[in-house]
């Protein structure tokens, strides 16, 4: 499964990770900052998204025993 992690700075100075699993294969850094310029231009956080701090895609693996 894939995830892919927005990071943004808040209007605290505080960075604000938003995750979200599931996230297709292929993603390109252009469509990650559209994204993350939208969830910004949104503004539906209790804290006002400032700006991006990056993003990253995290494949995990799970292997289950029982």
């Amino acid at each position: 499964m894939k995830t892919i992690r927005m990071k943004f700075l808040a209007d605290t100075g505080k960075t604000f990770t938003l995750s979200m699993n599931y996230a297709r294969d292929g993603i390109t850094a252009l469509e990650a900052e559209e994204a993350m310029d939208a969830v910004i231009a949104g503004d539906i956080f209790d804290h006002t998204l400032v700006s991006i701090a990056g993003a990253e895609l995290v494949d995990r693996t799970v292997t289950t025993l029982l």
